[in-house]
């Protein structure tokens, strides 16, 4: 029988990772809120409704999730912890809807936006700042969902691929931190990571940090970025920064599944973004 893999809340990212995973042998499926939303993933995605408003779920919804690989892509909301009540609610039926089925194993898509207020070198044993309202409700998610089964959280750096150029987002702003350390991972290197989780399941560590591995200054990556878009307006930088400098270690899962960075210097994902959706 072919391995299925559900992603559960199936955005930007899961539709950018779903091609590598069906190339490695995977059905795969895509959950949405709505039915219009559902019908309008393209293959090699299997729309599926999926609101996860409720706790009872259809038989079939549960026979699905029976024995998949579950990946979940839900955004946490508001960034500073908006919503928090839902995004948690949401969570813990769909830990509820997996404990039923008897999922392989889950994988949770979270951010290493949890290390917020930490300054320096940080890996997956860090202390985290919980009183960070942002903080505590990225931290209370992993958790529920590690607590509730076979889920492993893996932490994204800043996402880019595909139509999400990070070019686009600064043109014409202020920088501030100019010379901090940037944290960036390409959708290429999430595919590629999610198939090395898969396939040397279970792991070491239940919590794997994943950012492109080379230092590479917010200024240097930024005008790199910029430089690529013919008709972007310049962006300016400050020295002054309202976070500490933080560099996100994130090599751990090398270590653990022998996986290894298509782009180790953020910089190198850049041409890799300016490719259409």
């Amino acid at each position: 029988m072919v391995n299925k893999i559900i992603i559960v809340g199936c955005g930007w990212l899961g539709q950018h990772v779903a091609s590598t995973l069906a190339t490695a042998g995977l059905r795969v499926f895509g959950s949405r809120r709505s039915s219009e939303a559902a019908q309008s993933l393209a293959a090699p995605i299997h729309g599926v409704v999926l609101p996860l408003t409720d706790t009872v779920v259809a038989a079939e919804i549960q026979a699905l999730f029976h024995d998949a690989w579950v990946i979940c892509t839900i955004p946490p909301g508001g960034r500073h912890g908006a919503a928090s009540s839902d995004y948690l609610r949401v969570l813990r039926n769909l830990a509820l809807l997996c404990q039923q089925s008897g999922i392989k194993g889950g994988i949770h898509i979270s951010s290493t936006g949890v290390y917020q207020g930490l300054a320096g070198e940080v890996d997956e044993s860090a202390v985290l700042k919980l009183d960070n309202p942002r903080v505590a409700l990225l931290a209370s998610a992993e958790q529920l969902l590690r607590e509730s089964g076979p889920w492993l959280t893996l932490r994204l750096a800043g996402l880019m691929g595909p139509g999400r150029h990070p070019g686009r987002f600064v043109q014409g702003k202020t920088l501030h931190g100019a010379t901090h350390p940037v944290n960036m991972v390409h959708s290429a290197d999430v595919a590629q990571a999610l198939l090395a989780i898969i396939g040397k399941w279970p792991l070491a560590q239940r919590c794997y940090n994943l950012s492109s591995p080379q230092w590479v200054s917010k200024h240097d990556f930024y005008q790199a970025a910029v430089a690529q878009l013919s008709s972007a307006q310049p962006v300016s930088f400050s020295a002054e920064a309202t976070e500490p400098p933080r560099q996100v270690l994130a090599n751990a899962l090398c270590q653990d599944t022998g996986f290894y960075y298509q782009f180790v210097d953020a910089r190198q994902a850049l041409a890799a973004c300016m490719v259409k959706s």
